[in-house]
């Protein structure tokens, strides 16, 4: 980037010495030629910072796909542990019954 302005500034300076030679239509063309370079040295500043923009928002896409991601794992095992539970009340609850029905025997 840097050497793109250095060598449009350098190009300016040469060219503008040479100005004095030149009719007004080469005048006219030599300045627009300049206008566009700068132009495109403006553009070309526009779509590096897009490239950067462009690059956070992944990142930031990237940090927040691995967040959901862990958050499903936490959630998969809450529930693993949540039916494992669930099994071991319905257990504790025939057990229980059971013993309520011995004991109603006796």
């Amino acid at each position: 980037m840097k050497k793109v302005l250095v060598l449009l500034a350098a190009g300016v300076v040469a060219l503008s010495g040479c100005a004095a030679q030149l009719s007004e239509a080469d005048r006219e063309l030599l300045n627009k030629a300049v206008e566009s370079g700068r132009n495109s040295s403006q553009s070309l500043q526009a779509a590096e910072a897009a490239a950067t923009r462009a690059e956070q928002a992944a990142s930031r896409a990237e940090q927040a796909a691995a967040q959901s991601e862990a958050a499903a794992r936490a959630a998969d095992a809450a529930a693993s542990q949540a039916a494992s539970q669930a099994g071991q009340a319905e257990q504790n609850a025939l057990k229980a019954e059971k013993a309520f029905e011995m004991k109603i025997k006796k």
